[in-house]
C-alpha cells in the first residue's frame, strides 16, 4: 500500500506564484496517494480564487482536499494548524512560493528511508538580476553550512547541536505528533530550524537532502532582500520566544558573528573565493562578495534595532 503524503501549502497573498506551487504538487498527485491542505493567511488579493479553481479542475488526482482559512500572524501557526488537519504518514510543508521539482517525484520515497525529518535544498528563480544573485548566494552558503566538502574543518563535531540545524520541510507523521504539532516558539524567524532543532534533539534522524530540491519564487529586487533580512534581525528579538532563543542560541550566535563581517568584510572574502572556485567567474564571485555584505548588513541593523526599539512600539 503506497504511503499517504500530506502536502500543506502556507500562503498569503501569493497571487503571482501560486498557482505554480500547486500545479507542483502534482508531479506527487499523479503517482502516489496524496492529500492536499492549503492554509491562506487572510489573503486580500486573488490567491483564493486560484486555489479554488485549482481545486475543481485538478480534484480527482487527491485522495483529500482542504481549503482551510488561518489569521495569518504566523508561519508556525499556519503549519501548527494544517498538521493539526491532515492525516498524512509523511508530511511536506510548502509556502504559496515554493514549488516542487520532478526530483521528488524520482527521489522523495529513496530519501526517506532511514529518515524521520529531511531538509531539501532550495533553488531561487532568477526574475532579475537581484534573485540571480542571490541564488548564487545561496548555493556558496549551502557550501559554507556543509563546508566539511572542502576539507577545512569536520562539522560532524556539530551533529545534534543548535549549531546549524537545518531547515526541514519534510516530517514523518511521529515527529510532529510527539513534538506536539509544529512549534509555535517562532512566528517568522527560522520557524524551520527550530522544528527540526527540536527533533534532531529528541533523537530523531535528520537528513540534508542534495536530490531533493524545491525551487524559490522570491519577488525581484535589492529592496525586497533588504527588508527580508532587516526582518531577520529583527525577528530574533520579535519572533522568538524564550525556549525559540534557547533551542536555537548556538544558530543565532553564528548568525551575529556574522554582524563582523560589515566592519572587516572576511566573510565576503571567503564567499568570493568559495564562488570564484565554483565557477571560475570572477564577476560572480565579486558579486556574492558584495551580496553577502548587505545581507549581513540588513541584519545588523535589524538585530540592533530589536536592541533599541521596545517591542511595544512595533506595529504588528
Amino acid at each position: 500500500m503506497k504511503s499517504l503524503y500530506s502536502i500543506i501549502i502556507v500562503t498569503k497573498n501569493n497571487e503571482t506564484t501560486i498557482k505554480y506551487t500547486l500545479k507542483s504538487t502534482l508531479l506527487l498527485a499523479k503517482n502516489f496517494d496524496v492529500e492536499l491542505v492549503v492554509m491562506d493567511g487572510n489573503s486580500t488579493d486573488r490567491t483564493i480564487s486560484i486555489v479554488k479553481h485549482f481545486v475543481e479542475v485538478n480534484k480527482s488526482y487527491y485522495a483529500s482536499l482542504k481549503i482551510l482559512r488561518d489569521p495569518g500572524t504566523s508561519l508556525s501557526l499556519a503549519r501548527h494548524l494544517g498538521f493539526k488537519n491532515s492525516e498524512g504518514e509523511v508530511t511536506i510543508f510548502l509556502d504559496g512560493d515554493t514549488p516542487f521539482t520532478s526530483s521528488f517525484k524520482y527521489y522523495l520515497e529513496s530519501e526517506l528511508k532511514g529518515y524521520d525529518l529531511i531538509t531539501p535544498v532550495f533553488e531561487i528563480v532568477a526574475l532579475d538580476r537581484a534573485t540571480e544573485i542571490f541564488n548564487e548566494f545561496m548555493k556558496v552558503a549551502m557550501d559554507v553550512a556543509h563546508i566539511q566538502r572542502y576539507s577545512f574543518i569536520n562539522v560532524e563535531s556539530f551533529k545534534n547541536q543548535s549549531f546549524h540545524p537545518q531547515a526541514a520541510r519534510i516530517y514523518r507523521r511521529e515527529v510532529l505528533e510527539r513534538i506536539g504539532g509544529y512549534p509555535l516558539s517562532s512566528k517568522f524567524f527560522c520557524e524551520d530550524r527550530l522544528a527540526t532543532a527540536i527533533a534532531v534533539r529528541l533523537g530523531f534522524r535528520h537528513k540534508f537532502s542534495w536530490k531533493l530540491k524545491l525551487l524559490k519564487i522570491d519577488e525581484p529586487s535589492y529592496i525586497i532582500y533588504w527588508k527580508k533580512h532587516f526582518r531577520y534581525g529583527l525577528g530574533i528579538h520579535r519572533d522568538l520566544s524564550n525556549l525559540g532563543k534557547q533551542l536555537l542560541k548556538g544558530y543565532i550566535l553564528l548568525r551575529r558573528l556574522n554582524h563582523i563581517n560589515v566592519v572587516l568584510p572576511v566573510f565576503s572574502l571567503i564567499y568570493a573565493f568559495i564562488q570564484y572556485r565554483l565557477s571560475k567567474n570572477l564577476r560572480k564571485a565579486v558579486d556574492v562578495a558584495l551580496m553577502k555584505y548587505f545581507i549581513d548588513t540588513a541584519m545588523l541593523l535589524g538585530d540592533l534595532a530589536g536592541f533599541l526599539i521596545p517591542k511595544s512600539n512595533e506595529r504588528n
